[in-house]
């Protein structure tokens, strides 16, 4: 499912975790890697982005993986999705700063603007949330509601999982907030065969697979479910490209994209 990967790096220690985290899965994949910076023609000079792009590529090496670099000027998030369209990658790494509040929502971090835009899945691994020196995907969680555009997601996360050894998490969180109680055991019926089914996929494929049916806010429960099982990836769906209105309050990915502990990897289904 992964032949080339991208990842994005300014040479910060953001972007250096997220890069270990990406040639740790390019080298379970034996997918080629592609490093690519982007330089601000205003502020940056392109030496600064070759030596970290250089960086990069000499770590993927190290690891046995085959890798090439490149450094363009212009908006990151631009550059990063007209270089993933270009190289036809199979999926982008790129680092986030973390928690974000209400303006940081509306601007758009580089990390946000590209999961939006993206045309393939995107990984991002946010401040301290791996050890860099150490970087082990052991337990692969699955967030799903069992739509149509959790689909993909579910591909990718037994395709992860197979390829890293991982056990698979299966979660399915059921909002508390439904009036009835009829429809409240619906949904409680509806994750129990969503998850089983995951969890037969994943058996034919030999996969250790644990499922879980919570309740709660969607996003609130996969981050309470993340932290209390220690898993090392996430993966989930996303919606299409945002309007005004989904993007001031936000996707359930939008917000557990800057908060979550572990890197995370959103993946589209239906392009628009």
């Amino acid at each position: 499912m992964y032949e080339d990967v991208l990842i994005a790096t300014d040479g910060s220690d953001i972007a250096t975790d997220a890069a270990a985290v990406g040639i740790s899965i390019a080298q379970a994949l034996d997918a080629t890697v592609h490093v690519l910076s982007v330089a601000d023609k205003a502020r940056d000079n392109d030496t600064k982005h070759e030596k970290a792009a250089d960086a990069v590529v000499a770590d993927a090496v190290e690891a046995g993986c085959v890798a090439d670099s490149v450094v363009r000027t212009g908006r990151p998030a631009t550059e990063i999705l007209a270089y993933a369209d270009e190289a036809a990658v199979d999926a982008i790494v790129v680092g986030t700063h973390g928690r974000t509040g209400l303006r940081q929502a509306l601007l758009g971090s580089v990390a946000l603007e590209v999961i939006r835009d993206a045309r393939r899945p995107v990984l991002t691994v946010g401040r301290e949330t791996i050890d860099s020196s150490d970087v082990r995907i052991d337990d692969v969680c699955l967030a799903t509601d069992g739509s149509a555009g959790s689909t993909a997601a579910t591909a990718h996360a037994l395709s992860l999982a197979e390829a890293c050894d991982a056990t698979l998490h299966a979660l399915y969180a059921v909002d508390v907030r439904a009036d009835a109680d009829e429809i409240r055991q619906n949904f409680l019926e509806h994750g129990e065969t969503t998850t089983a089914a995951i969890e037969t996929r994943a058996s034919d494929r030999g996969l250790e697979t644990r499922r879980t049916v919570t309740e709660g806010e969607a996003h609130d429960a996969i981050l309470d479910y993340v932290d209390a099982e220690s898993v090392d990836v996430l993966v989930m769906g996303t919606e299409s490209k945002s309007n005004l209105e989904r993007l001031v309050l936000g996707s359930v990915s939008q917000r557990v994209v800057p908060a979550a502990s572990v890197p995370v990897m959103t993946v589209r289904t239906a392009e628009e």
